[in-house]
C-alpha cells in the first residue's frame, strides 16, 4: 500500500514518524534535501516539495542560511497524532496549480472554466499561471510547490520535448496531470483532444463542400506536439480524399508570439501577402481561432469575403472579418473537467496513470 503513495508524501511520512518517535525533537535540524533526496531516490525538487509542505502545516521551520528545524506545538491543541500531515487541517487551504503557456484566449477561458468547476465541487482553490516557456515552467512550478499546491494541472510547454522538473515529479509519483500532451515511454496521467483526427476532419470537411484550392495557416509544426499533429492530418486526409497534399508554398507559418500580443493582434503582414500571392485560394484552413480571426480580417480587408475559413477551437466574434464556415471542437471544458478528475484520483491515491483522449467534433456554423 505504502509503496503507491507519491514519493514526497513518503518523505513527509518518514519526517513526521521521526518527530512522533522523539527522535528529532523540537529546534533539531532534519537532513538537508539533499540527503533526504538520496535517502529516498528522488529527485530534489520532490524532495523540496516534502519539506515545504511540512513548514507550511507548522511542522518544521526553516531558517535563512542555516536549515531546517523542528518546530514547537504545531497549533493549539493539535498534536502530531491528531493532525496527520495528510487530513484537511482546520483552516488550511486545498490548493491545486495550472500552469499554461499561451494560447488563444476563448480556448484558456473555456479550459479554466471546466478546471475551476469541477474543483469547487471537490472543495479546492484554483491557482493559474500563464507561462512563456521551459525556464519560466521550472520556475513556476517550483514556486507551486513552494506554496505548496496539493497538484499541477500543465498545459505543458511548445516543444516536443518535456521540462525535466515535470519528468522527475511524474517519475516521483507527484500528482501532475499533464494536458495536450501525453508521454511516450513515461507512464501519467494526460487528457488531451486527438489532433491528428481533427486535422484529417478539417480537411475531410473541405473537400466534402467541393474546395480543392486549399492553403494552410499555421504556427510552426515544432511549437507544440498538436500542431505537428493537426498539420500531419490534414495533409494525410487530402491525400486519402485523392487530393495532391498542400506543397510548402500554400502553408504559411506565422511567429506564435501572437499570442503573447493581444486578445486581437493586428493582421499580419505574412497573412495579407499570402493572401495576395496566392488568388486561386477557395479555403483557407488555421490550426486555431486566432488565426482564423486574422485570416478572415485579412480577408474582408481585401474583399475576398467568399473564403471558405475552417479552424480550430470555437471562434470568437470579430466584425469586419469573414466568419469561420466550420471549426474542430476539442471540448477544452470537458478536457479541464477529466485533468481535476484525474488530479483528485491521485490525490486519493488511485496511482495507476491514465490516458484520456477526448474525440474532436466538427461544428458547421451558420
Amino acid at each position: 500500500m505504502g509503496e503507491s503513495r507519491p514519493l514526497y508524501m513518503m518523505i513527509q511520512d518518514y519526517i513526521l514518524d521521526q518527530i512522533r518517535k522523539g527522535n528529532w525533537k523540537p529546534d533539531d535540524q532534519i537532513p538537508p534535501e539533499r540527503e533526504l533526496a538520496e535517502q529516498f531516490q528522488v529527485s530534489r525538487i520532490t524532495a523540496k516539495a516534502a519539506i515545504v509542505g511540512l513548514v507550511n502545516k507548522g511542522y518544521l521551520s526553516r531558517q535563512r542560511g542555516k536549515g531546517t528545524f523542528v518546530a514547537h506545538v504545531p497549533g493549539p491543541g493539535k498534536s502530531l497524532e491528531r493532525m496527520p500531515v495528510h487530513s484537511a487541517a482546520e483552516g488550511s487551504k486545498k490548493l491545486v496549480g495550472l500552469i499554461i503557456p499561451w494560447v488563444e484566449f476563448r480556448y484558456f477561458s473555456l479550459l479554466l472554466s471546466g478546471v475551476e468547476e469541477e474543483l469547487s465541487k471537490a472543495g479546492y482553490h484554483l491557482i493559474v499561471k500563464r507561462i512563456t516557456g521551459l525556464e519560466t515552467e521550472s520556475q513556476t512550478i517550483e514556486a507551486f510547490l513552494g506554496i505548496p499546491v496539493d497538484a499541477l494541472i500543465i498545459v505543458t510547454s511548445p516543444g516536443e520535448h518535456f521540462n525535466e522538473d515535470i519528468i522527475r515529479l511524474v517519475l516521483d509519483k507527484y500528482p501532475v496531470i499533464l494536458v495536450e500532451k501525453s508521454m511516450q515511454d513515461i507512464r501519467t496521467n494526460s487528457v488531451y483532444c486527438d489532433a491528428g483526427k481533427g486535422g484529417a476532419m478539417m480537411a475531410e470537411y473541405l473537400m466534402g463542400k467541393g474546395v480543392r484550392k486549399i492553403g494552410l495557416v499555421t504556427y510552426p509544426p515544432r511549437f507544440t506536439f498538436g500542431v505537428k499533429a493537426r498539420i500531419f492530418g490534414f495533409q494525410s486526409a487530402l491525400v486519402a480524399g485523392g487530393v495532391p497534399p498542400l506543397s510548402d508554398d500554400l502553408i504559411l507559418s506565422v511567429t506564435p508570439d501572437l499570442l503573447q500580443r493581444s486578445d486581437d493582434p493586428e493582421i499580419p503582414e505574412e497573412i495579407i501577402r499570402f493572401l495576395s500571392e496566392h488568388p486561386e485560394l477557395e479555403a483557407v484552413a488555421t490550426v486555431d481561432a486566432m488565426l482564423a480571426k486574422l485570416v478572415g480580417k485579412a480577408c474582408y480587408q481585401m474583399g475576398r469575403t467568399d473564403m471558405r475559413i475552417i479552424c480550430f477551437d470555437e471562434p470568437s466574434y470579430s466584425k469586419n472579418a469573414v466568419y469561420p464556415t466550420a471549426y474542430i471542437d476539442q471540448s477544452p471544458v470537458e478536457v479541464g473537467r477529466i485533468a481535476v478528475r484525474l488530479a483528485m484520483e491521485a490525490l486519493e491515491g488511485q496511482q495507476e496513470p491514465k490516458k484520456c483522449v477526448i474525440e474532436p467534433r466538427l461544428v458547421e456554423l451558420s
